[in-house]
């Protein structure tokens, strides 16, 4: 499934039927709830509170992308209730990169006709040394094993949110647990490094421009965070930050990818002189505030 690559290709309404979806998911997994944690592009608009024009507006997402305990595969129960509610929900499964069919993503039609993504998501170290692949279940149901994704289970917020559910079953409110800006932007640069996609970029530089307190409060939570026992995570999250977006010998840090692709997924890739200069701009932005971040948590 290929995602739109520029901030254009997003729909507001599309992000909140995402949000539908997972409320929706949320209220009927009983127990089980507490073991199921958002990531991806729908964290944002809850770590990032605020809303245009006193920010400006994040791409939202046409993904619900949450991390599950892997208790959840391997107990019975769970398990069965998980299927369950995607077959309530009228999901089918839907195609991964190569248009295979996969039991880990699954698409459902919703308000206006565009398809919602959810895909489940887990953390098995043990699984051919930490690769990202499919893992195996009895059932019809499984999760993409994502590297480090577990760290999400340490590093989260929750939030209450009111959402009507689908099927016109009324109006329920669940409390979302997801991931913090630690394990946010941890994620989101592994991801970026991995896939290359411009998106990812805009996520992780736009939570830590606008998340409530500023830089400073990043700063402070990474500082926190590189004392526990996610330390090796993080430091390897560092230097694939520098190699994207940070100055070395050889580059200026706004010609690399990852300022590069904030600012084509932001404003275009018009030639026009005047939308070169504005990228370029943006570009330079991006860098500064990635170096300040990398600087500011490691001298101090």
């Amino acid at each position: 499934m290929i995602k739109p690559d520029n901030l254009d290709g997003y729909d507001k309404r599309v992000t909140e039927n995402c949000e539908q979806v997972l409320v929706t998911l949320l209220r009927g997994f009983g127990p089980w709830k507490n073991s199921v944690y958002l990531i991806g592009g729908l964290t944002p608009r809850y770590l990032v509170p605020d809303r245009p024009p006193k920010v400006p507006p994040h791409a939202g997402t046409g993904d619900v992308d949450i991390v599950v305990e892997l208790q959840m595969l391997n107990e019975i129960n769970a398990y069965c209730t998980l299927e369950e509610n995607l077959k309530r929900l009228e999901f089918e499964r839907a195609e991964n990169s190569r248009g295979a069919k996969v039991s880990w993503r699954w698409r459902a039609q919703v308000e206006g006709g565009v398809p919602v993504i959810l895909e489940l998501l887990a953390d098995n170290p043990e699984a051919s040394g930490g690769k990202v692949q499919e893992l195996p279940t009895d059932g019809n149901v499984s999760a993409l094993n994502i590297p480090h994704s577990s760290m999400v289970f340490d590093h989260h917020k929750t939030k209450e949110v009111t959402a009507e559910l689908l099927g016109e079953d009324g109006t329920a409110t669940e409390t979302i647990r997801y991931a913090d800006i630690v394990s946010f932007t941890c994620l989101k640069a592994y991801a970026f490094n991995d896939r290359f996609e411009r998106k990812d970029a805009h996520d992780l530089t736009y939570c830590i421009e606008y998340v409530p307190g500023g830089l400073g409060a990043v700063v402070d939570a990474f500082r926190t965070a590189r004392e526990g026992k996610h330390s090796d995570v993080i430091n390897e999250v560092f230097e694939i930050l520098r190699k994207r977006f940070v100055d070395d010998d050889q580059t200026k840090g706004y010609q690399k990818d990852g300022p590069v692709a904030v600012a084509k997924f932001e404003l275009g890739e018009s030639n026009e002189e005047e939308m070169r200069e504005a990228r370029v701009l943006r570009q330079r932005n991006v860098s500064e505030i990635i170096g300040q971040f990398l600087k500011k948590v490691e001298n101090y």
